[in-house]
């Protein structure tokens, strides 16, 4: 069904690895607050859309059928020539018993919008849910699968050249890891050479960052030579410990649901709110931030290649001095009761972006361990990232 040969001409030729898909929800531009497509000018070179805003997301609706009707390709909807996966949309599951959307309507879209991958559709296990409650949704994603892997080899039309299939495997340890593949191999017939992981953004805003660094790995220890790609891992510093512990690909939709809470991202430092009431709340607190933001940004500028722009009309911003770090920052904020969302939006995707090519750059040249601790150093997640090391090193 899924070889690796097949992976390799398809999606993936045209793929970095490790690398980033920007999660993108159907009509977001204009409505979430941008000014046109940011794909270009941010450097990005994957997207995951959603099957949800097509069959349940009401806020999409209109715009989803119309699309629909149209048999538009997913591609050409957003403007975007590179790969495009198209999420099932389960995340919208995580807190309720049941799913509401038909596994075969989620084949359905992303067959006839021709999206390069679609993912099956799963339900999320929830890190409160007991075990009878996670065997039950892991039920629910193995009949899926079969279904929808059942539905596809019996597709009864035009299936897009290449056309990938991803199936997903949930667990919050190393035996349940296993026992999810193992189902999954009995429906695929073999080791699937691209397989998602699913269940981690919970457990990751939940504190519980360790265990998301042994799911990782484990996983890899699993599937050696699979394209391993991790679900909603979304901050430009969390993407780091995916990659170090062996995804070759991670999503987030941050950088644009960030921007609309006014916050800014930067390689190495924490993710930052700029706004009126955190100003007005503790005026020599934010003057700091402001001060802090400025400098690391100067110092990415000048020592890695760092490149910011005036998004709204995609022109470059030199940044030679910290004063012009300040003015760039005083253009992310909101003033004079301009929102600046789109602005913010682009320089976070950005960001992210610059990380998933410095990842590489470094992976290439075999210094990624020393390269992440210097964007560790200056966190909360220093402990964390040597954890991460330390599982990586008694695994392998």
């Amino acid at each position: 069904m899924t070889s690796s040969v097949s992976v390799q001409n398809s999606l993936w030729e045209r793929l970095e690895t490790p690398n980033l898909f920007a999660s993108y929800r159907i009509d977001d531009y204009p409505r979430a607050g941008l000014s046109c497509y940011p794909w270009e000018m941010t450097n990005t070179q994957a997207i995951l859309l959603n099957a949800y805003d097509f069959l349940g997301n009401r806020r999409t609706r209109k715009a989803a059928s119309k699309i629909l009707r149209s048999k538009e390709k997913l591609h050409s909807h957003v403007k975007f020539d590179g790969p495009v996966m198209l999420d099932s949309g389960a995340f919208n599951f995580l807190k309720h018993e049941e799913i509401s959307i038909n596994p075969r309507d989620v084949l359905s879209v992303g067959i006839d919008l021709e999206a390069d991958v679609s993912v099956v559709l799963d339900h999320p296990l929830h890190p409160k849910s007991g075990r009878k409650e996670q065997r039950k949704r892991w039920s629910n994603t193995i009949a899926n699968t079969r279904s929808m892997f059942e539905t596809l080899k019996e597709w009864d039309g035009d299936i897009p050249r290449n056309f990938q299939l991803m199936p997903v495997m949930h667990g919050y340890n190393a035996e349940t890891l296993k026992y999810s593949l193992d189902d999954i191999v009995k429906i695929w017939g073999q080791e699937p050479a691209l397989i998602g992981i699913g269940s981690l953004a919970p457990l990751a805003l939940n504190g519980s960052k360790r265990t998301v660094i042994d799911i990782i790995v484990s996983a890899r220890q699993l599937l050696p030579n699979s394209h391993i790609h991790c679900f909603s891992l979304g901050s430009a510093l969390l993407m780091l410990f995916a990659f170090y512990c062996g995804a070759d690909t991670v999503d987030s939709q941050t950088w644009i649901v960030s921007a609309a809470f006014k916050n800014a991202q930067l390689p190495g430092f924490h993710s930052t709110r700029f706004s009126s009431r955190e100003a007005q709340k503790d005026p020599g607190k934010y003057e700091q931030t402001r001060q802090a933001f400025a400098q690391q940004l100067l110092q990415l500028v000048t020592n890695e290649g760092f490149a910011v722009k005036y998004w709204d009309a995609n022109e470059e911003w030199p940044i030679n001095s910290e004063r012009d770090a300040f003015s760039y920052l005083d253009y992310l904020e909101d003033r004079d009761g301009n929102k600046r969302i789109h602005g913010r939006a682009c320089h976070n995707l950005y960001t992210f972006n610059f990380e998933a090519s410095r990842v590489r750059e470094e992976k290439k040249s075999c210094n990624l361990e020393t390269f992440i601790r210097s964007r560790m150093k200056s966190t909360v997640y220093q402990r964390t990232f040597d954890y991460a090391i330390d599982q990586t090193v008694s695994r392998l």
